[in-house]
């Protein structure tokens, strides 16, 4: 068995996050498994090592083991291929909804005017975001999924958006959109 706990490293942990770690270390020892820490670093606009370090320390202060850390963004090249994969096979979309109108279509369940848009624009698009352009920064990637959905949260998420202007904590300025974290 392997278990893993996830926290964003964007605050200091609270109850529901303990309850977690302790859940994880749990069940990994009594199946003589082992608990991975993954950090689920996706927005440096919250993020910072400090959050990090007090995780690990907090972790270790309750006696929680786990075998290895990682990051999500170890992942960011693999997961910008599967953005693209997504893309090309119609399952996923840009689009330069503002916030608010989004918030409202994804409410009343109405498509979005991009939806539509060919393959290949959208791969255009998500390019212009990968290169932080100001066509890109206007744009994030949704899921095509099922705008008529009774869970407004299928409701065709954002995947992907842009931050240009903050670096991530681990990676600078290398990537300029990031998975989001639904």
């Amino acid at each position: 068995v392997v278990t893993r706990f996830p926290p964003e490293p964007s605050g200091y942990l609270h109850i529901g996050h303990i309850k977690a770690a302790f859940l994880n270390n749990y069940y990994a020892n009594i199946y003589e498994g082992k608990m991975l820490l993954r950090f689920d670093d996706t927005n440096p606009v919250l993020e910072d090592v400090k959050f990090e370090n007090s995780i690990i320390e907090d972790l270790e202060t309750l006696s929680i083991k786990y075998e290895k850390i990682s990051y999500t963004s170890d992942y960011f090249q693999l997961l910008e291929e599967y953005c693209i994969k997504l893309i090309k096979m119609n399952k996923a979309y840009a689009d330069d909804t503002n916030v608010d109108e989004m918030r409202n279509q994804r409410g009343e369940g109405i498509e979005s005017v991009n939806r539509n848009n060919s393959i290949e624009t959208n791969l255009k698009l998500f390019e212009e975001m990968r290169n932080g352009t100001d066509i890109g920064k206007k744009n994030c990637i949704r899921a095509k999924i099922n705008m008529s959905s009774k869970n407004k949260c299928m409701r065709d998420p954002v995947l992907y958006r842009c931050i240009i202007d903050i670096p991530h904590h681990r990676h600078g300025f290398k990537y300029k959109c990031y998975p989001t974290y639904d």
